[in-house]
């Protein structure tokens, strides 16, 4: 029993809501394993090495956090692993386009708009890969919890629900009042999150 936690833009493997999650499991779920895997590199390496930690283990759950969101879609998408997503964003090579100024078209492939504290260093070759990639839709809506909250600083929350909200895809989606992009309560969510996983709940 495998849960991955997938970090989010200028994060890496240390993330606090993979250690927290850590933590809950190791204190009341030592049969499942959390894996926290340093994403910093090109998305399509990402998606391949998440894929390959997926496949070590068939009971596997899946939480994404901001671009961390993004590519636990994707990869709901691809597996049909239960997933939840904690402020995903959604149009992530679009918004990451911020970085490369207004004149974008005209730069070169390995144009780099920004490096991230771990060392991806973000080309203009990975926004196009994160804008042609992006699903249409999310495929396994039923597998998919979206816990959003009202007060993120950095994305729009209702972005996130217009897009787990569609017609043949509406994912269970929770929005709560405040709060903010790191989801900082997020200790508040870890029982809710592993029951949504693997059906679980916590013997008090």
């Amino acid at each position: 029993m495998q849960l991955i936690y997938i970090h989010g833009l200028d994060s890496n493997h240390l993330a606090e809501k993979g250690q927290k999650l850590r933590h809950f499991c190791e204190k009341n779920f030592p049969q499942i394993k959390v894996v926290t895997p340093n994403l910093n590199c090109p998305p399509q390496e990402a998606i391949t090495l998440l894929q390959q930690l997926i496949a070590q283990d068939e009971n596997t759950g899946l939480v994404g956090s901001s671009l961390g969101g993004f590519y636990a879609n994707i990869l709901c998408n691809l597996t049909g692993k239960k997933t939840v997503l904690l402020n995903p964003s959604v149009h992530t090579g679009n918004s990451l386009k911020r970085f490369f100024g207004e004149d974008f078209d005209s730069l070169p492939d390995d144009f780099v708009g920004h490096t991230t504290p771990d060392g991806w260093t973000i080309t203009k070759t990975d926004i196009n890969w994160l804008v042609a990639n992006r699903p249409d839709k999310s495929l396994n809506p039923q597998d998919v919890l979206v816990i959003l909250k009202k007060g993120d600083e950095l994305l729009n929350y209702q972005d996130a629900v217009a897009y787990f909200s569609q017609q043949d895809a509406q994912s269970h989606i929770i929005v709560e009042d405040g709060g903010d992009h790191r989801m900082t309560d997020f200790e508040t969510k870890l029982e809710q999150v592993v029951q949504f996983l693997f059906g679980l709940p916590l013997i008090k």
